[in-house]
């Protein structure tokens, strides 16, 4: 084996969330490895839609988060040295029934408890002129919020990774984490293919490999994973304004035959119309695409837009997105190992990375984050087990 590098931290996860994270402390001088199983950005980040959303999310931290991250956003192309094509754009909810405006009316409300009021119940009329090629007669009314938009997942992702090289990052790529050197409740080291590092701390940014990562040192953290589909026509001139969302979504009407399936679509700066989503409950990391899925998907896009039936499609793919048994995020130490942080469940991660990687930072040299993230330790999972067991 190589002889032995050393770092403060040590983050496994090449995602958004892993290098922002990477990024953030490495340009505050903390030697910083990076480890991805792959390549950087080929997993869920690489998948990804691409939407900056606010209007959906998982509770008033998270959204708090997107908002403050608007600014962000607006400079981290130059920030960055790398065009994220960033646009905010808006983004609408399309609501064609009763069910779905009751239970989209109450995230509306609820959105506006937590103090964000740039959101709301429009029209079909008010629909149509934000997005002017949606069959208006198809809704009842929509939910608008301006301040959503869109942006390039791989460009921002691997523009943070190389924002992190640049900063003094170690990035290892195509290295599985096989497993760790344990002492006195602290890692000492992680075992990769070829060689093994030492490291201070252990930040998990796995995603939907979380589970097998915590696994290695003896911990069964209830984090699951789905699989979304999604596709992408070649470029074509502007149709869609910004970020659609069905709100049957919303609903468990979009449940069929295990799967769930609505119209979510944007379209990139190059033009091409991204057009998802069906999700089904991930099994053996598989990522094999559905025709039945994706065919599901585009008949009911053509019911919103029908001016897309001549679109050529011309790439398909699915990545895998994890969850908490609570749907929560998971974010924090392990009680043992006492040096692994894990992060992991942030709904949407793509548009508040940047935050997520500033939280870790901000507890790696202050002990505490700027937002109260304390509910979603990974503790309250091994506690509520050792109740269970005991």
């Amino acid at each position: 084996m190589k002889n032995k590098k050393s770092y403060e931290v040590t983050i496994i996860g090449g995602g958004v969330c892993g290098c922002a994270i990477a990024y953030h402390l490495a340009k505050e001088g903390v030697k910083v490895a990076l480890v991805e199983k792959g390549d950087i950005c080929s997993a869920a980040s690489g998948a990804n839609l691409g939407f900056s959303v606010l209007s959906y999310r998982q509770n008033p931290i998270t959204l708090k988060m997107a908002q403050d991250q608007l600014l962000v956003l607006r400079e981290l192309s130059q920030e960055l040295e790398i065009d994220i094509e960033y646009a905010e754009t808006g983004g609408l909810i399309p609501i064609t029934n009763q069910e779905e405006l009751q239970v989209l009316s109450s995230l509306v409300d609820r959105s506006h408890e937590w103090g964000f009021k740039e959101i709301e119940i429009i029209n079909p009329q008010r629909a149509n002129q934000q997005e002017p090629a949606l069959d208006q007669k198809k809704l009842i009314a929509a939910v608008f919020c301006p301040l959503e938009g869109i942006l390039n997942p791989i460009n921002l992702t691997i523009g943070v990774a190389n924002a992190a090289k640049r900063n003094g990052a170690d990035i290892y790529t195509n290295s599985s984490v096989i497993g760790f050197e344990i002492a006195n409740k602290r890692i000492k080291e992680i075992i990769l293919p070829t060689e093994k590092i030492k490291t201070n701390l252990v930040i998990s940014a796995a995603g939907a490999w979380t589970r097998e990562l915590i696994n290695k040192v003896g911990i069964d953290l209830p984090i699951y994973y789905e699989r979304g589909e999604a596709m992408i026509s070649s470029p074509v001139s502007r149709i869609i304004k910004g970020a659609v969302t069905d709100g049957i979504l919303f609903t468990e009407a979009s449940s069929i035959e295990n799967m769930t399936v609505g119209a979510c679509l944007a379209q990139s700066a190059s033009g091409g119309i991204i057009l998802a989503q069906s999700t089904t409950e991930g099994e053996d990391y598989n990522i094999q695409n559905s025709p039945f899925g994706l065919s599901l998907v585009a008949r009911r896009v053509l019911s919103f837009f029908p001016a897309l039936k001549n679109l050529n499609i011309i790439r398909m793919w699915s990545g895998l997105v994890s969850y908490s048994e609570d749907k929560q995020p998971v974010f924090g130490f392990l009680d043992n190992p006492t040096n692994m942080f894990v992060v992991t469940g942030f709904h949407s991660a793509i548009g508040i990375a940047s935050a997520i990687g500033n939280m870790v930072k901000e507890v790696y040299f202050r002990g505490v984050s700027s937002y109260d993230v304390s509910a979603y330790s990974p503790l309250r999972f091994i506690r509520k087990n050792k109740k269970i067991v005991n």
